[in-house]
């Protein structure tokens, strides 16, 4: 119908449909090119007509012309319509064409950023200071590429530090073994005792990678969740470790509110072991407090003690994989830098906050689990 129609204007659409299909074959700034320019053409030239046919009927209703000024007339409008549709498609072309470039480079470059990340190259930032619908995409797609570059920065720094922790209990191992095969030196207590505290260093730091990845992939998925009161949680870990606070001759105040909590059990029990472990590898004061309470931000629990002073620049960095202020201090103490991280994954999969707090040799680290789970369940 709608062909007939504009058939009946003396206007054929069928020749578009081959147009149309070799139209898909043209970037997409030509395509929007064309078809700006045929629909300016289009309407210029159904209104032209409908202006022509009313001028031509006008002069028809004219008696005082003749029949050939009649026709001169019709075929000077023609004239005028042909040059108009042709002008008309000729400045919206330019105009249209340089319009949709400006607006289409960022889409170019982000084409072109997209295809080299996809051969592996460095991706590059995208600028782009518009503040519509492209220029949010291009500031959303530099805050991949920023966070594309971070993981791959840590994934680097993580394949550098496993192989550093690896290396030194294995080199140790291997140059016992060595010697003992070779008969540089002889078995004994001493000797096997070294041998196993390596073994005992690698197996801890496996250990505590495999249980990084689980507390980082895994949860929301395969974690259970349970109503729990933390208080009879802590207090039950403490008393893990009552023996060995002991013998360190640390003493332990333990102040915790109780509340039933949402959350899941063998999580917190790792984020109360490793945090406790940690007093006792630096514990210089020979005391410990664990407090829980309600706070703004949900319940809190803190596990204050005296220790060694913390530099402000090492303050933020005390949850990341691996890191540690005095690389030799905590080889000696068997700390591979993970314990905190470990902690900081788990309390991030309860979207809770975890932080430090620290006054000159007094540090007391803390988390926060929201409340609104517990409404939830």
């Amino acid at each position: 119908m709608v062909l007939k129609q504009f058939g009946a204007w003396g206007i054929s659409l069928l020749p578009f449909k081959q147009i149309v299909k070799r139209m898909t074959k043209i970037n997409l700034m030509l395509k929007l090119t064309v078809i700006n320019s045929i629909v300016v053409g289009l309407v210029i030239w159904i209104v032209g007509v409908s202006v022509k046919d009313f001028a031509c009927y006008l002069i028809e209703q004219e008696n005082s012309l003749s029949a050939e000024q009649r026709l001169g007339f019709t075929n000077q409008l023609d004239s005028y319509l042909v040059y108009a549709v042709i002008l008309s498609i000729f400045i919206a072309a330019v105009v249209h064409f340089y319009f949709i470039r400006s607006l289409l480079y960022p889409l170019s470059t982000l084409t072109e950023v997209t295809r080299e990340i996809a051969k592996g190259n460095d991706p590059v930032i995208i600028y782009n200071k518009n503040s519509d619908e492209i220029g949010q995409l291009s500031r959303h797609f530099n805050e991949m590429i920023r966070k594309i570059k971070k993981v791959e920065e840590s994934r680097e720094k993580m394949t550098q530090d496993v192989a550093h922790e690896l290396r030194t209990p294995l080199t140790n191992i291997n140059g016992y073994l060595e010697a003992l095969r070779s008969g540089v030196i002889n078995g004994n207590q001493e000797l096997y005792d070294s041998l196993f505290e390596e073994s005992k260093r690698l197996t801890s730091l496996v250990e505590q990678l495999q249980q990084l990845n689980v507390w980082k992939n895994e949860y929301g998925s395969s974690v259970n969740y349970e109503c729990l009161s933390i208080r009879h949680l802590i207090e039950s870990q403490v008393e893990i470790f009552r023996l060995e606070l002991q013998k360190q001759s640390i003493q332990i105040k333990v102040s915790v509110e109780d509340k039933q909590l949402h959350a899941e059990k063998k999580g917190l029990k790792q984020v109360l072991t490793n945090l406790i472990e940690n007093v006792l590898k630096y514990d210089k004061g020979g005391w410990m407090e664990i407090k829980g309470f309600m706070s703004e931000k949900g319940y809190q629990v803190q596990v204050e003690n005296e220790g060694l002073p913390i530099p402000v620049e090492d303050q933020r960095q005390l949850f990341e994989r691996f890191y540690r202020i005095d690389l030799s201090r905590n080889r000696s103490l068997g700390g591979a830098g993970l314990g905190l991280s470990i902690v900081k994954e788990i309390i991030k999969g309860h979207n809770g906050e975890v932080g430090l707090k620290t006054s000159q040799n007094v540090h007391t680290f803390w988390f926060t689990l929201p409340t609104e789970q517990e409404e939830d369940a």
